[in-house]
């Protein structure tokens, strides 16, 4: 687990990633890192955290959409739905 997006790149060269829960708060450049990390590991799911107030593009990336504020359970189907989903490529 990291905040860091560089360190998800570097992780991404090392091990595989399943799922990539993102926050948009948190990584200003969201859609480049998912499409660099797309690029070393294709098949990788994505979680996206979303406003309360924030639209779903979530069909972009083949992201799952996780409303907050929301709790460990909701996170858990949210993983889960994402590793049942094929990870799109756009």
């Amino acid at each position: 687990m990291t905040m860091d997006p560089l360190e998800v790149l570097e992780l991404g060269q090392r091990v595989r990633i399943d799922v990539l829960v993102d926050d948009a708060e948190l990584s200003g450049d969201r859609p480049s890192l998912v499409d660099r990390l797309r690029s070393i590991q294709p098949e990788v799911r994505l979680v996206r955290i979303l406003d309360p107030d924030e639209q779903e593009v979530s069909e972009r990336n083949g992201a799952v959409p996780l409303r907050r504020p929301f709790s460990l359970d909701e996170l858990e189907t949210a993983v889960a739905e994402a590793l049942a989903c094929e990870a799109s490529m756009d």
